[in-house]
């Protein structure tokens, strides 16, 4: 179905069968990425009779909901970036997920457009700034852990009325995460297992600068 109006003549709508209630219009076609979003016109064909629209050129506008999906993520992901270089070191993250010299920077610039996967990666450090200090433990799952508790507890520290903490649930031996207001970290909840009561304050000293 190239284009339905010049290669087939088309004047019946193929969902009512209504005949010459076809009209050419154009419809923005919109993407979204995290909080960023793109548009860009399209043209269709819009049945005056059942409300129904299809693409005139089918090729065409899948074209442009691809060009609109990749503006949608290159502009997140710019902005992303922009907001983490000013906490960390661009060429640190870069090693630590053994990315080329200068990729962020390009990413961020909008002069190289991020990949699906590195578009997922880059969302995730920002939402986690930590994970590339865990990459440059060389993914040590015991150091990862620490960082990890030791963020959660300073995001815990700054907002402690909306915020959640990590509490020891003893039938998995992991963690489990429950409201502050349920429960309190002050060592006598019988559910906070001892083997990470007796660790949390000393990970949270220890890694305090790391995680932020």
């Amino acid at each position: 179905m190239k284009n339905l109006d010049k290669d087939m003549k088309f004047d019946i709508c193929p969902v009512c069968d209504s005949k010459g209630t076809l009209i050419r219009k154009k419809k923005y076609c919109s993407s979204f990425y995290g909080t960023a979003k793109t548009s860009k016109e399209i043209e269709v064909f819009e049945c005056s009779c059942c409300g129904a629209d299809f693409d005139s050129d089918e090729l065409t506008n899948e074209k442009i909901r691809k060009e609109v999906a990749v503006n949608a993520r290159q502009q997140y992901v710019s902005g992303v970036l922009a907001q983490l270089e000013k906490e960390q070191s661009f060429v640190e993250i870069e090693r630590s997920f053994y990315l080329a010299p200068k990729t962020l920077s390009k990413w961020k610039n909008k002069s190289k457009s991020p990949s699906a996967a590195a578009a997922a990666l880059v969302s995730l450090v920002g939402v986690f700034p930590w994970l590339s200090y865990v990459g440059m433990l060389n993914y040590n799952p015991t150091e990862a852990y620490k960082i990890a508790l030791a963020a959660i507890l300073q995001k815990a520290k700054e907002n402690p009325e909306n915020f959640i903490l990590p509490f020891a649930n003893e039938k998995y031996d992991g963690i489990a995460l429950i409201h502050q207001n349920s429960l309190s970290y002050d060592g006598s909840d019988a559910v906070v297992s001892n083997k990470y009561s007796e660790k949390l304050e000393s990970s949270t000293i220890e890694y305090k600068e790391v995680s932020l």
